[in-house]
């Protein structure tokens, strides 16, 4: 049986990014996003909980704020817990592989102090069948240069 976990979100930051180091020392960024769900004549808006590991999130954290639209490519994190009064808890999470910086028209942003493109594990998503940004990305690349 195939197995496949891949999620790719757009919307806008509802909190300043995070940055938090583990014990090793390796910076972690966690945000969280508002996409917003067109239902025939009424909008829903649906709010996922993103972090965003070493390179990746110290870009998402010293370039992006409250407010900012952003693209998120990752894979979905089912966690569980127990609190300390015994009850159970669970939550799913999106783990950022990739992510794009983008402008209010939802076009990726040209700005020179930050890249628009921001990839955490290079190539990683570009193998066969040119599944993710990074494929895109490096197509564009060979176009241009």
């Amino acid at each position: 049986m195939v197995s496949f976990n891949r999620v790719v979100l757009a919307g806008n930051l509802t909190r300043d990014p995070e940055l938090r180091f583990t014990q090793q020392g390796v910076p972690v960024a966690n945000f969280s996003i508002a996409v917003n769900r067109v239902r025939s004549k009424r909008e829903a808006v649906d709010f996922f909980n993103v972090s965003a590991w070493r390179e990746l999130g110290e870009r998402v954290a010293n370039y992006k704020k409250k407010g900012d639209p952003i693209l998120v490519e990752g894979r979905l994190q089912y966690s569980t817990w127990q609190t300390p009064d015994g009850t159970k808890r669970s939550t799913v999470d999106v783990v950022a592989d990739n992510v794009q910086f983008l402008n209010r028209s939802g076009d990726p942003q040209q700005q020179s102090e930050a890249p628009a493109f921001v990839n955490a594990a290079r190539g990683e998503t570009a193998g066969a069948g040119g599944w993710g940004l990074a494929a895109k990305q490096q197509a564009a690349a060979s176009e241009n240069g």
